[in-house]
């Protein structure tokens, strides 16, 4: 029974001490292993400039046209395996001395990782000792900016309309020797078969003079006004509507002896959909069938259209065609013209001695009328000293029928001092 405790004893005595001499032999290697020092390269090493607004103050620029630039050095393996790190080391150049153009080598000072020491760098070469820099003149240029849409749209009876670009142009900053180079700034609007007016900010591309898209290399030498630029496609509906045109009747038309016919009766226009949804018809306005000097007219009127509405079959103008049934025109002559309105301590003298009046209607009507009946008026309140025309206005007394005075007229009067 003792022997077996004794020997429990021994065996975690054992245990213990084995445990101790594997810690102690496993941090000796670490220790041993990580302070190890060996030798590595770094290559591609980035350049970065500071004082570069001073240069721009100067109106010039530059840009790097060294080998890419290597390190070799000798550090422990933590440090190695810092420094190799993407990035970890750069190299900065002061701009703030160079004040013409042309090719010059700065020197560098290096730039180290977070963490490491460089005390414990043992620099065994770098592949330069000076930056070769060339100092160009800084240009700017204003380059148009284009953007077109060819992805279609999701349903027939939508459509495209011509995409736009905000801003139109846009200023490049460069050498004179790339910027020249560049014809447009092309968007790529990278989608199809939209259903909705497409707003985005988006990159832009530069084309040279060749059609090609400029060099990548040339590109990073560049900069500019804007970095994205705002491009709308709108998606339009498409739609046929007929054309309407009110009339305004007067005493012997009405609609039951009165018809039109539109050319063209119809047109197809393109909006968005949220404009053009309900919009079944579109209105020429309002003929003043008073207007209308015979019983078969055609009227010429404008197709005016929103401006956020396209006509898209372009019909610029409509024919209106009237017929009136069963109405016929005479015509009359009145020596019957009043001035009204005369303003006190004036005197006028009518200078019109008949009026010749056109009058629309039924045949039993018309014979009704004689000139006795035509009254024609004239306002006098807003006329000045001497002879004027004065417009006039007609009216038929004493009969009851349906009957018309048509068009317009026009009476001489001299207005004189009492």
């Amino acid at each position: 029974m003792f022997k077996d405790k004794l020997g429990k004893i021994f065996r975690r005595i054992f245990y213990i001490i084995f445990a101790v001499i594997v810690s102690v032999a496993l941090w000796m290697y670490v220790e041993i292993t990580e302070n190890e020092t060996l030798v590595s390269e770094v290559s591609g090493i980035e350049v970065v400039f500071v004082n570069e607004d001073i240069l721009q103050d100067r109106l010039l620029l530059v840009s790097v046209i060294s080998e890419p630039l290597t390190l070799t050095f000798e550090a422990s393996r933590t440090n190695v395996s810092r420094l190799a790190a993407s990035g970890a080391v750069t190299v900065t150049i002061d701009l703030a001395a160079i004040s013409s153009t042309g090719a010059t080598s700065l020197a560098f000072t290096p730039n180290w990782p977070s963490g490491v020491n460089p005390n414990d760098i043992n620099i065994l070469h770098w592949s330069t000792t000076r930056i070769l820099l060339e100092v160009d003149r800084l240009h700017e240029a204003q380059i148009e900016v284009r953007a077109e849409y060819l992805g279609g749209t999701a349903s027939e009876d939508l459509r495209a309309g011509t995409a736009t670009v905000e801003p139109g142009t846009i200023t490049v900053f460069g050498p004179q020797r790339i910027v020249s180079e560049i014809q447009y700034a092309r968007v790529p609007i990278l989608r199809e078969n939209l259903a909705t007016t497409y707003v985005d900010e988006l990159e832009f591309i530069l084309i040279d003079d060749d059609g090609e898209i400029l060099d990548e290399e040339l590109l990073d030498q560049l900069s500019f006004s804007h970095d994205l630029v705002r491009v709308v496609v709108p998606i339009q509906q498409i739609k046929e509507i007929p054309l309407t045109v009110m009339l305004a009747h007067g005493a012997s038309t009405s609609e039951a002896n009165t018809t039109f016919r539109i050319e063209p009766a119809t047109i197809t226009i393109a909006g968005d959909p949220e404009d053009i949804g309900e919009m079944n018809s579109h209105s020429l306005g309002t003929i003043d069938m008073l207007s209308i000097l015979d019983i078969s007219y055609t009227v010429t009127l404008p197709i005016l259209i929103d401006n956020h509405i396209y006509n898209v079959s372009g019909e610029l103008f409509a024919d209106v065609h009237i017929e009136m049934i069963g109405l016929e025109v005479a015509f009359f002559s009145t020596p019957i013209i009043h001035v009204i309105n005369l303003p006190p301590g004036l005197r006028e003298e009518v200078l019109t001695q008949t009026v010749d009046i056109r009058v629309r209607g039924t045949a039993e009507d018309l014979e009704q009328v004689t000139p006795m009946n035509l009254r024609v008026f004239a306002d006098v309140a807003d006329i000045g000293m001497g002879s004027s025309a004065v417009a006039a206005r007609v009216t038929i007394d004493g009969l009851d029928v349906n009957v018309d005075p048509l068009g317009s007229y026009v009476i001489t009067v001299r207005i004189t001092a009492e």
